[in-house]
């Protein structure tokens, strides 16, 4: 793991962001036949597994099918997220159509995904909008009412036994769902209640359908819908939001609440974690944690990311935050990785001690107080 200690005076040169972006251009190359195999792959392997939790003879194996169809709902969310960036195909509206299909399993509103994932959380990565996983300040925290420190509590428990509360409490229902007008900007919230209409009926068709099935197979009513719905979307939820916390929290990964160069000062590959597992499973899960180069360079297919990622490495390896995935490291993280001190740039505990020095070098910090100096005189002008 890249090392934050070294002072202003022995840390090396930034590279150039042109450079890296010439360097990793080859990457960009689309393979459309590869997407829409992987996604008529995982869309049928769904639907198989609902169809073994209402056919299968034996209640385990109901069971294993409920947590595969979660899983797949899983790859089929990856598959949506790369294919509103334009990922996987030529067409404009070969990807909308894909991405549509692909969050229909998972209930996500697409315009409501547009808005929140690349008007602002490409934007603004772990800054002061209040993305996934933003850690609270110790005045923040200590501001909130008993029972809202009771959950952050719980959403940053060990195991990750608090993930799926908190994607469901804090993230789907706020900012995935429901069309809301003190998220979305009004000339987006026609779209969204279309999208909003389409979850709708298809949600209600599908419980229906679940709802009924002692009409047309040996499953009970109740059956069904906990093993074809509320079970997989529990699992879809706790994959999603582990993604969504590994992608931007570690001891060495900063936040900030404020704005700051995202380009030079603080480079993309230091504020996403690239959390490593082996080839099998990186090409399971679609390489959805070789996530640094996804930042730097969105428009990169999911199934270039590997190699692009390990190219990034040898670019910018000091920029780089790479991190080995166990569970004993995650709950580490997750011990240590509670609240964070955006004045000195570090983790604290919920006491507010800290628990890892600042992920940012004298530099690093330097520059982003000239960032935000800088800001603040611009405002003062326009004011």
């Amino acid at each position: 793991m890249t090392s934050r200690s070294a002072t202003a005076e022995t840390e090396p040169a930034p590279v150039p962001r042109e450079h890296v972006r010439r360097a990793l251009a080859p990457y960009l190359a689309l393979a459309p036949g590869r997407a829409l195999a992987d996604f008529l792959i995982d869309y049928a392997c769904y639907v198989a597994a609902i169809a073994g939790v209402l056919f299968a003879p034996w209640l385990a194996a109901k069971i294993l099918c409920s947590l595969v169809a979660g899983i797949k709902i899983a790859n089929l969310g990856t598959l949506g997220h790369d294919a509103a960036h334009g990922n996987l195909f030529r067409r404009r509206w070969q990807n909308r159509l894909v991405g549509v299909l692909a969050f229909l399993p998972g209930l996500y509103n697409f315009r409501l995904w547009l808005y929140d994932h690349h008007n602002i959380h490409h934007i603004v990565t772990n800054g002061e909008h209040w993305d996934a996983w933003k850690p609270f300040s110790k005045a923040e925290y200590d501001a909130l009412p008993r029972f809202r420190r009771w959950r952050e509590h719980l959403y940053r428990m060990p195991f990750g036994l608090g993930f799926a509360p908190y994607y469901i409490i804090e993230r789907w229902w706020v900012m995935r769902f429901f069309p809301r007008a003190s998220f979305l900007p009004a000339r987006f919230m026609a779209s969204a209640w279309w999208y909003f209409a389409l979850l709708v009926v298809y949600l209600g068709g599908f419980l229906a359908l679940l709802a009924c099935a002692p009409l047309y197979s040996s499953t009970g009513t109740a059956t069904a819908l906990i093993l074809g719905f509320a079970l997989p979307f529990y699992v879809w939820q706790t994959l999603f939001s582990f993604s969504s916390l590994v992608n931007h929290t570690h001891p060495d990964i900063p936040w900030f609440n404020g704005p700051i160069d995202r380009k030079n000062a603080v480079p993309m590959e230091q504020i996403s974690l690239h959390l490593a597992f082996p080839y099998w499973f990186a090409l399971f899960v679609h390489f959805v944690y070789e996530h640094p180069v996804h930042h730097v360079m969105p428009r990169i297919p999911y199934h270039r990311l590997w190699a692009a990622q390990h190219h990034l490495k040898e670019i910018a390896p000091h920029d780089s935050v790479r991190q080995d995935f166990s569970f004993a490291w995650l709950n580490d993280m997750l011990r240590r990785c509670k609240l964070y001190d955006y004045e000195r740039n570090r983790w604290l505990d919920f006491e507010g001690r800290p628990t890892a020095a600042s992920p940012l070098s004298a530099a690093r910090r330097a520059a982003v107080a000239r960032g935000r100096g800088m800001t603040a005189r611009a405002e003062g002008v326009m004011a």
